[in-house]
C-alpha cells in the first residue's frame, strides 16, 4: 500500500485492516469483509483503500474496489447521506 501523504496513524489502522481482513477473505466473501469494515465504522474511503488491497491492487482495482463498497448492502446509510447531500446542494443551486 502506498501512504505517500497520508497520515501515519491512519496507514497503521489501514494496514493491520488488510492484515485481518485478507485471510478472512479465504473464508468468506466480500459481502462479509464490507460488513465487517462498516460495524467497525471504517469510513468509505479507508474502505475502498482495504478492498483494493485485497483485490491484489491491479490496474482496475481501484474501481473495481470502489463498485464493490458503495454497491455493499451494509453502506445502504452512507448512499442515503450522499443522496440527500446531493439533492439538497441541487435545490440550492435552483433556488
Amino acid at each position: 500500500m502506498s501512504h505517500q501523504g497520508i497520515d501515519p496513524d491512519r496507514v497503521a489502522r489501514v494496514t493491520a485492516l488488510i492484515a485481518e481482513c485478507g485471510p478472512l477473505l479465504s473464508t468468506v466473501d466480500m459481502d462479509a469483509v464490507q460488513e465487517l469494515l462498516s460495524a467497525r465504522a471504517v469510513g468509505v474511503m479507508d474502505s475502498i483503500i482495504v478492498t483494493r488491497e485485497l483485490l491484489g491492487a491491479g490496474p482496475t482495482a481501484l474501481g473495481e474496489a470502489k463498485d464493490i463498497v458503495l454497491s455493499s448492502p451494509s453502506r445502504s446509510v452512507e448512499r442515503q447521506v450522499h443522496r440527500d447531500l446531493v439533492e439538497g446542494l441541487l435545490d440550492g443551486l435552483d433556488q
